[in-house]
């Protein structure tokens, strides 16, 4: 069982992923905005976190930053949500730290596995994963800008 955030403005998305995600043996909190979020993250770090990439007060960008700023990164995994399916938004997503995306809307059942996924990887296994999905969402980023030109 692993401790989990779900932070998405979104009631409904909020939701599914929490039945879904408790159905599966975890515990799961909620934030419905990114200061909620910031205030959850440091009161207990959970073992991951899914950060809506469009949230107000803070989006899931500054989210992110304001973990990483805290040394609190390190502690958790880090799913980023976004509407945007752009491979620069993949690659900035990456860049930024977080572990693994997703595009919405999205299938439940692949999100929760995916989310799994992460939980079970090693330290290392995830360190040498974001460097692969990095590297990878760069090549996506720059081939999009050449056929986006031409």
């Amino acid at each position: 069982m692993a401790r989990i955030l779900i932070a998405d403005d979104d009631a409904d998305i909020r939701q599914v992923l929490v039945v879904a995600l408790v159905d599966r043996g975890h515990e799961v909190a909620a934030a419905r905005d990114g200061a909620v979020a910031v205030t959850m993250l440091t009161e207990g770090t959970p073992d991951l976190v899914v950060l809506d990439v469009m949230m107000p007060e803070r989006d899931g960008f500054q989210v992110l930053d304001e973990l990483t700023a805290s040394g609190l990164r390190d502690l958790t995994r880090v799913v980023m949500l976004t509407a945007n399916g752009s491979e620069q938004d993949a690659s900035r997503v990456f860049e930024l730290g977080a572990d693994a995306y997703s595009t919405k809307p999205f299938d439940t059942d692949e999100l929760v596995a995916q989310i799994e996924e992460l939980l079970a990887l090693s330290n290392e296994e995830l360190k040498s994963r974001r460097e692969r999905e990095l590297d990878t969402s760069r090549l996506l980023s720059q081939l999009e800008s050449i056929l986006g030109d031409g």
